[in-house]
């Protein structure tokens, strides 16, 4: 484990991606990116965000230097943290899919960064689901052949701490999510907090949980059989393409600070989160989603509150 008085520096590529789960970071409000930095937060000082394409003063080649000198071991111990898919520059010919920077002549790519990176990492978090599974530029028919780190690294890999990937899904993944996640896995990393427990998928459990569906603040209309089958009216939106259903994500409560949420706002849930964004069955976003998990519901819910009406004719003993 990393000593507590000891520095620990983060490292933050970019691949094939938008800056959107950037821009997500630094909406975080609990904690914020600014009380992380700064070592506000108790178990998180000491941290150094050495390496961010979007955040970091440095630009040019003094930015890929960095990049150049944590592949040679001069950044140890370090957290690395992808945001974008990963391409397959086996398919590019003679050009390059996706080059993340230039040193003295020679063109950085994503894939040998992450080669490099990937085998000094203290621990690794992947933010947004194109650097978790692929995500957007992952959509058939994929002509980079992108991927998830995930995918790329193998399943069970394993960083220098023995701590195994954390993928924080979405597009971009709620704001608090990002912070929070990649908190536990600094404080695992030092251990003060046993690693994160996951699920099949890399996901913190504490995330993901719930589907979008569960955590609704309108499935109540749901449960009342009321739908709206244009934008603008009140009911579920599960008619109008809603994948909240088939899809862990607890963004549809709130996506910050008691603020905005997909459902919560009027806006059906694209299933940004789930592994096969942004193919089916979550895709074509306004087709509604498979019925199984409709019916199932019904008929469980059915079931339930049959139950549970029998059981308001028992009396109860004070």
């Amino acid at each position: 484990m990393i000593r507590m008085t000891e520095e620990l520096n983060l490292i933050w590529v970019e691949g094939q991606d938008c800056a959107g789960c950037t821009i997500s970071l630094k909406q975080a409000s609990n904690p914020t990116l600014i009380e992380v930095i700064t070592g506000a937060i108790p178990g998180l000082d000491g941290l150094k965000l050495v390496y961010h394409p979007t955040l970091m003063f440095e630009w040019g080649e003094d930015a890929s230097k960095v990049l150049v000198d944590a592949m040679d071991g001069k950044y140890d111990p370090f957290v690395l943290i992808l945001e974008g898919a990963i391409p397959d520059e086996t398919r590019a010919g003679n050009g390059v899919y996706c080059a993340i920077g230039e040193y003295e002549g020679r063109i950085l790519k994503l894939n040998e960064v992450i080669d490099a990176l990937s085998k000094r990492c203290a621990a690794a978090v992947a933010v947004g689901t194109c650097a978790s599974y692929g995500g957007v530029v992952h959509g058939e028919p994929n002509p980079t052949g992108a991927k998830g780190l995930r995918d790329y690294l193998g399943e069970g890999w394993k960083g220098g701490l023995g701590l195994p990937l954390v993928c924080i899904p979405g597009c971009p993944p709620r704001p608090d999510n990002i912070v929070q996640a990649l908190g536990h896995a600094v404080l695992a990393a030092r251990g003060l907090a046993p690693p994160p427990a996951l699920d099949e998928l890399n996901r913190p459990d504490y995330l993901n949980t719930a589907t979008a569906h569960e955590m609704c603040p309108i499935c109540g209309y749901y449960s009342e059989g009321v739908d709206a089958h244009k934008f603008g009216e009140t009911g579920c939106l599960g008619a109008l393409g809603c994948k909240g259903i088939i899809t862990h994500c607890n963004a549809s409560k709130t996506w910050n600070d008691g603020y905005g949420g997909c459902t919560n706002t009027g806006a059906p849930c694209f299933g940004c989160a789930d592994p096969n964004f942004p193919d089916p069955p979550v895709s074509p976003f306004f087709a509604k989603a498979p019925v199984t998990p409709f019916v199932t519901e019904t008929l469980k819910g059915t079931l339930g509150h049959v139950k549970m009406g029998l059981e308001r004719f028992k009396g109860r003993t004070i």
